[in-house]
């Protein structure tokens, strides 16, 4: 009978410590707990995009500096790269940097950007400076284009007149007013007069 009972009181003590066991096994696990982030990845990308708007293109988890962080790539609308560093536990903003790396393709985002905003600055169209162009000089207009000189949006107008002669036009792009018209310099022999002429 004393057998029987032992048997069972003997499991018990084995179940005890096996509780006990899985108790002090907890804080381990816990302790682990510190490089698993507690934001998630989506969190992390709309914590992102309160600091540059864009479109995200990367996001990748690693530690900063011991820090356990999200690295969260963005374009903006001009097409510029930048990287918002993000801490997968608080949510805090670590750092944001801008890629220093440009090649001639993001020059050229810079360019287009650039046109488009003087395009809004202007008050006349490219057809109406043309059309002012060749009212001053006769000829047949070979190049137009938008342009910022010293902080005025104008145009320019490039015109080959009657005896070949080329001359460019500047225009007010917002008055139509005509600023300065000059001959190629690569025409001219005469040093004194470099065929610049002010329009009053």
């Amino acid at each position: 009978m004393n057998k029987k009972i032992l048997i069972p009181a003997l499991a018990l003590t084995i179940i005890g410590s096996g509780a006990v066991g899985a108790t002090l096994i907890k804080p381990a696990f816990a302790s682990t707990s510190a490089n698993t982030a507690t934001i998630t990845k989506e969190q992390s990308k709309e914590i992102a995009l309160k600091e540059i708007s864009g479109a995200v293109t990367d996001v990748e988890l690693e530690k900063e500096h011991g820090t356990l962080a999200y690295d969260i790539e963005i374009k903006d609308a001009n097409g510029i790269e930048h990287d918002v560093v993000v801490d997968a536990n608080s949510g805090k903003v670590l750092k944001t940097e801008t890629d220093n790396e440009k090649d001639d393709d993001d020059s050229e985002v810079s360019d287009e950007v650039e046109k488009t905003q003087l395009l809004k600055e202007a008050k006349i169209s490219i057809e109406e400076s043309t059309a002012i162009a060749q009212a001053k000089v006769k000829g047949k207009v070979t190049d137009a284009e938008l342009d910022d000189e010293n902080g005025v949006v104008i145009y320019e107008v490039e015109i080959t007149d009657l005896q070949g002669q080329q001359h460019e036009v500047k225009i007010d792009a917002k008055s139509g007013k005509i600023l300065k018209v000059e001959k190629d310099e690569n025409e001219t022999k005469d040093d004194d007069n470099d065929g610049e002429q002010y329009d009053d």
